[in-house]
């Protein structure tokens, strides 16, 4: 383990210098590879292993996977982000945690690929979320350390990419182009480590000590400042969790929707018909992405855009929640792609801007991340219990509607950010 030191304190830059538009794109790749081994994992891979494994309990099983799946995302974002701020190594304070996390999470793919039960498939999900995290934590840390608040809105949008792009290229690979159970695992781990590479070179990162690795001596923790919670960021925070709840509602049942509605237009898989929904939405996300980064940074205003973004889930939500018809589906998934792609963009710079501490700031965008990973939590086992009633998928996405707006109008609360 890399060796923290509060000695970090002196280390970090208060004001980044310009970052460079290699720099931005690296980042966007690499957010992109992480995106692309979790979205079909989610929305795809999951749902199909618990369904071959019971279809009659499939619902319950992706609860559980992804509950504990969750539970451990969200302490190992927030404990990478810490240990990163204060890392010491020859490798910097971020790359060696990038370089054990990507590998991991490429090694657990393969796990995931050999479970036949429903425990294996649940263990399998959380060593992937494990090593996601251990990964994802310093690599978002980097939003915050290497750019100046006046390019994060667009440094914010080309990131906002990843989930898109990401979700575009596994539903391409995993839903249509890859019947093959083995070849899908494979090729997800391979472009998630080649991924990875060009923001392991390109991160201006230098030399914190001269030992590569080194365990921690536990009097040191002790010697951080403890987190402090500001009114801002509890409101970002909260309303982040409740658009990230309709998002996670909408992303994680929609195969079981298409697999019960019976069989899809054109002979197609289901698998297949919503890995070409997701390219469609993906679409959609990439351009409004760009373009809410870029206006966000232009007006000055970020709150007015994740109201937008919620709203336009709760939308998409609705819709699918009364669509009898697969025309009014691919409708509804296009304008929650839209809605999808503002919220990516602005409401990851909208957090940096409201950070309790900037020196802290991979520990404290951690537990910004449990916004994300929460949902993950309770998202499949509300799903699975409203799917249990007479209205079914009706109850299901109207309640991603609620929640997502609910998210949207509360932002406005904010009070240091525009």
């Amino acid at each position: 383990m890399p060796f923290v030191s509060s000695a970090f304190l002196a280390d970090v830059p208060p004001r980044p210098q310009a970052a460079s538009g290699a720099f931005l794109a690296a980042l966007a790749i690499a957010q992109m590879g992480a995106f692309l081994a979790f979205m079909p994992l989610l929305t795809i891979l999951a749902p199909l292993k618990a369904a071959a494994i019971d279809p009659g309990g499939k619902a319950w099983i992706l609860a559980q996977v992804g509950f504990w799946g969750a539970l451990v995302a969200g302490g190992a974002n927030i404990l990478a982000g810490a240990l990163s701020d204060g890392t010491h190594s020859r490798f910097g304070r971020r790359r060696p945690w990038l370089i054990v996390g990507a590998v991991g999470t490429a090694a657990s793919c393969l796990v995931i690929m050999r479970a036949h039960t429903a425990f294996g498939l649940v263990g399998g999900v959380l060593l992937f979320q494990l090593c996601l995290n251990l990964m994802f934590g310093p690599l978002v840390a980097l939003l915050a350390d290497q750019v100046p608040p006046a390019q994060r809105g667009r440094a914010a949008g080309f990131i906002g990419l990843a989930p898109p792009a990401g979700a575009m290229t596994g539903a391409l690979l995993v839903g249509v182009a890859l019947p093959q159970e083995g070849v899908r695992y494979a090729v997800v781990a391979g472009l998630l480590l080649a991924a990875m590479v060009p923001v392991l070179f390109l991160a201006r990162e230098t030399p914190t000590g001269p030992r590569i690795f080194r365990l921690a001596r536990p009097h040191r923790l002790g010697t951080r400042r403890p987190f402090r919670l500001t009114r801002d960021f509890a409101v970002a925070w909260l309303s982040r969790l409740l658009i990230q709840a309709g998002i996670t509602i909408v992303s994680l049942f929609t195969l079981f929707n298409i697999q019960d509605r019976g069989a899809p237009p054109g002979g197609l898989a289901p698998e297949a018909l919503l890995g070409l929904l997701v390219i469609g939405s993906s679409l959609v996300q990439i351009a409004a992405s760009l373009a809410g980064g870029f206006l966000s940074d232009h007006l000055r205003r970020r709150k007015a855009f994740v109201l937008a973004a919620g709203l336009l889930v709760a939308a998409a939500a609705t819709l699918l929640a009364f669509s009898a018809d697969w025309r009014l589906m691919a409708g509804a998934f296009a304008i929650f792609g839209a809605g999808y792609g503002i919220f990516t963009a602005v409401d990851a710079a909208l957090i940096t801007e409201v950070l309790p501490s900037d020196r802290d700031a991979g520990r404290d965008l951690g537990v910004s991340n449990l916004a994300n990973t929460l949902p993950q939590m309770f998202a499949p086992v509300l799903g699975a219990a409203l799917l249990q009633t007479a209205a079914g998928y009706a109850w299901l996405y109207l309640a991603a509607g609620l929640a997502a707006a609910s998210g949207g109008l509360l932002i406005l609360a904010i009070r240091r950010a525009r």
